[in-house]
């Protein structure tokens, strides 16, 4: 008995020495680059419902605010550039808006990359105008609007679990 707690201290400690003197794989400091259009990267909390969604974005102009519209499943990104040849990446969870996203620019419908995740679903979008641009997502689904269903659900079986087995003759 005591060999085996021996042994297993010996290699809980050489995981943690190991973890110590080993290079991280990821989050290491991103480098930043030099130019006349450097990524800015943003983290947005939305607040919805009893919720805080984080909204991530990377893009090569200011990003100004952005805000939910929970009616239309809709978030507006307002921002300015100085120059043509806008690059952005949004990063919207699906627990907030999901579905078929689709994206529009200043009320116009706009091509725009959607890469659907299982958390989040990843938009890629380039575009050549400067100035103020609204720039909307719109999904077809909004979650928190099933909460109040899914607390019936959980209700319900948590009462089955406990009422069942009284039931039951053995």
């Amino acid at each position: 008995m005591r060999s085996q707690i021996f042994l297993s201290s010996i290699v809980l400690s050489s995981v943690i020495l190991l973890g110590f003197f080993s290079s991280p794989a990821f989050a290491q400091e991103p480098t930043v680059s030099s130019g006349p259009h450097m990524g800015i990267k943003w983290d947005w909390k939305i607040n919805a419902e009893n919720y805080t969604f984080h909204i991530i974005t990377v893009s090569n102009y200011d990003m100004n605010n952005v805000t939910f519209n929970k009616i239309n499943k809709e978030l507006v990104f307002t921002s300015n550039s100085t120059h043509d040849g806008n690059i952005a990446e949004i990063e919207v969870p699906t627990n907030l808006i999901g579905g078929n996203l689709t994206v529009s620019q200043n009320g116009a419908p706009v091509s725009a990359i959607v890469i659907p995740g299982t958390d989040s679903s990843t938009i890629m979008l380039k575009f050549n105008q400067t100035g103020t641009v609204n720039t909307s997502v719109f999904g077809t689904t909004y979650l928190p609007e099933f909460s109040t269903v899914a607390s019936l659900v959980m209700v319900l079986s948590i009462a089955m679990v406990l009422v069942v087995p009284k039931f039951r003759k053995f």
